[in-house]
């Protein structure tokens, strides 16, 4: 079985009902995070899985609410009395992020973060690359793309037959409708645009499914549906909530 999952759909903001920014992909058994925020390490408990069976990490930027939780899941693996890692760690992120895992090396100490029976290994992946591979023998390619403003990344996947996307912090622009496209569900950031730039990129977009996340504010779903419909949007609107589970 495979799944997208909603871990976190919150922001900086501290709530009890939605932890920071991170998805959860479950691709034949290869559990991936989307974005590492605040609070999401234990969010992964409630829906079953151990910080130690997450070997892929992808950054789409390093504001804190989107990376925080990488201490505590590079501790865990390395600390834990109870479930340690015995698997190798990947991390992938734009330009820059082997310098932020190298920082929080050298602050924090080796050992604090990796043991021997394992390795952390971290991938930059340039836009002139922009894709990367993850499963046995590179079975699942993605695409890495830079979204305005400068910095912020979003994903990109084909998954049996289906096409999803995510994105980090982001404005409406030109670049989001293009990467958004006639995706069949796209995860959104909700919380830098307004609710008629959500209904523009729904329209100009066509993408199938658009869960909002990354919230700052309360969003009228049901309002936005209309809005969006009376300009010819085909699709559906949702607002995300921590835990929300979709079968791929």
């Amino acid at each position: 079985m495979s799944s997208l999952t909603l871990l976190g759909t919150g922001t900086c903001q501290i709530e009890h009902e939605r932890r920071a920014s991170s998805v959860l992909l479950e691709l034949d058994h290869t559990h991936i995070l989307f974005d590492c925020g605040h609070g999401v390490v234990q969010r992964l408990l409630d829906v079953g899985v151990s910080h130690n069976q997450v070997n892929h990490v992808v950054l789409s930027h390093f504001h804190p609410d989107h990376v925080s939780d990488l201490i505590p899941l590079l501790q865990a693996g390395a600390a834990s009395r109870r479930d340690p890692r015995t698997s190798d760690l990947h991390i992938y992120g734009p330009t820059g992020v082997k310098r932020l895992i190298d920082g929080l090396f050298q602050l924090f100490g080796p050992n604090c973060f990796q043991k021997p029976a394992y390795t952390v290994t971290v991938h930059e992946v340039t836009q002139k690359e922009r894709e990367f591979t993850i499963g046995p023998l590179g079975s699942h390619t993605f695409e890495f793309l830079s979204l305005p403003p400068a910095g912020n990344h979003g994903l990109r996947f084909h998954w049996r037959g289906r096409s999803y996307a995510l994105t980090g912090d982001s404005y409406f622009h030109a670049e989001e409708i293009a990467f958004l496209e006639n995706v069949d569900l796209a995860v959104i950031d909700s919380g830098h645009i307004e609710d008629h730039e959500i209904v523009d990129l729904a329209v100009a977009s066509q993408a199938h499914i658009i869960i909002c996340s990354h919230l700052y504010r309360e969003i009228n779903a049901r309002r936005l549906q209309i809005e969006a419909e009376l300009q010819g949007y085909q699709g559906a609107i949702l607002v995300g909530r921590d835990l929300l589970s979709f079968l791929l």
